[in-house]
């Protein structure tokens, strides 16, 4: 029975997301349409949830589509990937993050030199967060305050921990 207590937490914490078309994008996710998912926050200019999403899925191949060709958030992905990585006790083996972690300049920049500053990518995410809670799509009926937001594609941020 714990599955549908799952079921139940995960929509409970849809309901608290401030942005429709990521609360839409959360109930195809619940129905197993990641991609559909995707679509509908990249349709809907929610770039940041569509990284996040695939963060969460562990869809690692998925980060080339949206944090490259957006020029945004590359420094999240990389640092998840590599606390996924440490985690695991895994060396990398997927060809593209070991080409930009070399340098390797291909789909539109470099990686060479992307720092990974837990301080700044925590940041970053409060603010995507911060403008999501503001976008004026947000029901007036929602209960939803900055201490209660959602922290990633469900409500919850990736399993992968940020902390030192």
């Amino acid at each position: 029975m714990p599955f549908h207590a799952d079921k139940v937490q995960f929509i409970l914490n849809i309901k608290d997301i401030p942005v429709k078309d990521a609360r839409n994008a959360e109930m195809a996710l619940l129905c197993g349409n990641p991609q559909d998912a995707e679509a509908i926050l990249l349709q809907a200019g929610l770039t940041f949830r569509a990284i996040m999403l695939n963060i969460q899925l562990y869809n690692w191949d998925r980060w080339a589509l949206n944090c490259m060709k957006h020029k945004t958030h590359v420094d999240t992905v990389l640092g998840y990937r590599q606390k996924y990585m440490d985690q695991y006790g895994k060396s990398e083996t997927n060809k593209r993050f070991l080409q930009y972690k070399e340098g390797y300049e291909k789909d539109y920049i470099s990686l060479h030199n992307i720092e990974i500053d837990w301080e700044k990518i925590e940041a970053k995410i409060e603010m995507e967060y911060q403008k999501e809670r503001e976008r004026p799509d947000r029901p007036v009926s929602t209960a939803t305050t900055a201490s209660h937001a959602p922290s990633g594609p469900g409500g919850h941020r990736p399993a992968v921990k940020t902390g030192s």
